[in-house]
Formats: structure tokens, sequence, C-alpha cells
């Protein structure tokens, strides 16, 4: 079995690996992908790009890219309370450090564009990978697997596990897991709202039992996002399209759809892992380092953030760096991560927790929150800079 050798390994080709070998592209080193998807990925999953972001995607040459693929502007979040009245509109920041809108477009295709990009600067990508073996060497990792039903082998001098939130990488390498697991799934609806703003917004309606989310979707559709009991679910994958038209009704007054169908129901979690202890170079990144709860549609972005912040670490190494070269860079990049992602994850958590109910009394606090932001600009800025990416 005849085996390459790359600078870096990523296992798992989401839109965490795919975003760290688009920041890399640039760097000159040697990056290795692989997953075992040999499909697209989850549609129901994040995709929207935050303000704060756009720049960075710029700097990686694949904004315009994402743009070109029908990517969307979004102007902000309107949140209303149960009787259908609106509270308050949280604008984009307009400032020469961020874009002026939020971009949408499907997770997969925004998958796609990353891989893309840094598979045109040298990157290999394998998926379809099945009965794979990790090892550890003399001053590097060896990777063994099987792929198109023959055996493949690599090695590599930094490994980068990107593999999700049940990250088989991190149980091999025996890596702790803080881990709160919310009490209530997100059920995921589809649809195309009868009369939705230009541009288009991200609604919130704050109903008397949950806070429901009508989260935009490029060519005019919506993705609606709530949580259920566990008990509710076979009544939203069975029930008519009609009852789901009632149903949704009664939390959101005034919205209608043309059309609405069950998409997916999610078990969210908040987990955090602890850093690397072992030897060799290797980083966490993506949900296998910090699963996100869905409430700030931040795990996407959080990704990008981490990816850059780390191929920032690492841009000052040539190809066929050690791994004595790297080690201290990753000591910064953990450091970096802990002062600066940390009050993000927890934030998250904080507004995870805050949707984790069926029975929201109406969200009295959130909805005071709310209408002190309309009425005093200053709060009213601090949720918008939030919101942009821009400050926790």
């Amino acid at each position: 079995m005849t085996s390459d050798n790359f600078d870096i390994a990523i296992i798992g080709s989401g839109i965490a690996g795919g975003a760290l070998a688009a920041a890399l592209k640039a760097s000159g080193l040697t990056v290795l992908l692989l997953d075992r998807r040999s499909g697209p990925l989850d549609t129901a999953r994040g995709d929207h790009i935050q303000p704060a972001m756009q720049p960075v995607l710029s700097r990686w040459g694949v904004l315009d890219l994402l743009l070109e693929a029908g990517a969307e502007a979004r102007t902000g979040t309107r949140w209303f309370d149960a009787e259908g009245a609106h509270i308050v509109t949280v604008p984009v920041p307009q400032r020469d450090d961020c874009a002026g809108a939020f971009l949408f477009l499907n997770h997969e295709k925004i998958a796609d564009i990353l891989l893309g990009s840094a598979q045109e600067a040298g990157a290999v990508n394998i998926t379809g990978v099945s009965d794979w073996l990790l090892e550890r060497l003399a001053g590097s990792w060896r990777i063994e697997w099987q792929a198109e039903g023959r055996p493949r082998a690599a090695t590599c001098t930094m490994l980068v596990a990107a593999d999700g939130t049940a990250s088989t990488v991190r149980s091999r390498l025996n890596i702790g897991l803080d881990r709160h697991r919310y009490q209530y799934p997100i059920a995921v609806l589809y649809g195309r709202q009868q009369s939705a703003t230009e541009p288009r917004t991200l609604d919130v309606y704050l109903a008397h039992e949950r806070m429901v989310s009508l989260i935009p979707r490029t060519g005019g559709e919506t993705k609606v996002g709530f949580p259920v009991s566990p008990e509710d679910i076979a009544f939203w994958k069975t029930e008519s399209e009609e009852s789901l038209h009632r149903r949704l009704a009664e939390w959101c007054p005034g919205v209608s759809f043309e059309s609405l169908a069950f998409g997916a129901i999610y078990p969210p979690v908040s987990q955090q892992s602890a850093s690397y202890q072992g030897e060799g170079a290797f980083a966490l990144i993506g949900d296998a380092r910090h699963a996100m709860h869905p409430a700030r549609s931040m795990g996407m972005n959080t990704c990008f953030r981490v990816a850059d912040q780390l191929a920032e670490s690492l841009s000052g190494l040539k190809s066929g760096f050690s791994e004595a070269q790297v080690l201290p860079l990753l000591s910064e990049f953990e450091a970096r991560f802990a002062q600066e992602l940390t009050p993000r994850l927890a934030e998250n958590h904080a507004a995870g927790l805050q949707m984790d109910t069926i029975a929201g009394s109406g969200f009295i606090a959130l909805k005071t929150q709310l209408r002190s932001a309309a009425e005093d600009t200053r709060i009213l800025n601090a949720m918008a800079l939030k919101a942009a990416g821009l400050t926790v």
C-alpha cells in the first residue's frame, strides 16, 4: 500500500473542514480532506452568513463565488409577539468593518463552494471513506482507509478533526467533552410565504408557548424552526399540509404560506471539547470542538471564525514544516480560542436555553428587553453588533 504525505490532513469535509481548507489555500501547504459521506450535506443546517464574516470569506476568495451561486441578502431580524404585533427590528450595522447585510445560501451549496475553491488550489478531497485507522508515528500521523473498494494511506504532520458532533477522532484520542443536551428537539418545516418582505428579513415570533423562527431561503423559500415535545413529533411528520398551516397560523398570526412541508427533527446540543493534551500536532474545529444551539445562527459563522484564526496561526509555516515548528503555533491558537470564542459559545448557550421551552409563558423578560431596545438606540445598536458577529 503506497502512502502519500501531506502537511495537514482534515478529517471531515463539511463546513468546518471545507472552511479551513479554503482559508489555507494561499498558504502553499499541502492539504488532504477525508470524509465518510458521499452525498451533499444536510440542507436543514445553518445557511446565513454574518456581516462580520463576509470580509473573511472575501479574503479567502469565495465571497464572489457565493454571490454567483445565488446568495441573497437579508437586512436584519424582526421580532413579533404572540398576537403578531411587531416589537422591534434589529438592523445590520452600517460600518466599514462588515458587510451591509446578511447573506443566505443553502448549506450544501456553501460547503461545495468552499471545497471547490480549496481543490482548485490543490487540496485533495476524498469522500466515501470507510474502515479508517489512525496511528501515531515519530513526528507525524498515519491514516489508513478504504475508498472505492481499495485501501489507501497517507501521512501528515498536523491532523485536524472536523468530523462533527459525534467526532470519531475526538473519541479515539480520548479528548474530554462538556455537553448539554437541550430538552426539546427542533422541528424544521419548508415552505413559501405568500407575502415575504423584500429585502428579506429573519422573523421571530414569541408565541405564548414557544419561539418560532421564519428563516429566509433562496428562491423565495422559507425555513421554519421551533422546539417541539417528543410526543408531538409524530404530528409534524405525518399530519396533512392543511394541519401544518393551521398550527403555524396559531403561533404566527398574519403569516400564511402557499406551501408547507415537514423537513426534519433535530435534537440540539451545546458542547465544548477540552484542549488536546496528547502527543502530536492536532486541532479540533467545527462541531467536533464547539457544537452550538441553532437559536442564533452562530454555528457556521463560528466555523468560519475559527478556521480563519487557525489559518492565521499557521501562516508563517512553509510546506514540509516539522512538528516542532507547528506545536507552539497551536498552543497560541488554543489560547486565542479560549479568549475570543468561549464568550461566544456561552452567549449562544444562553440563547439556546431561552428557546428550549414549549411553555414560554409569552417570554415576558425577552419581550421587555426587546421593547427596551426599540426605545433606546444604545441597546438596539448593541444587539445589532452582536447579531452581525462583531461583538458578544
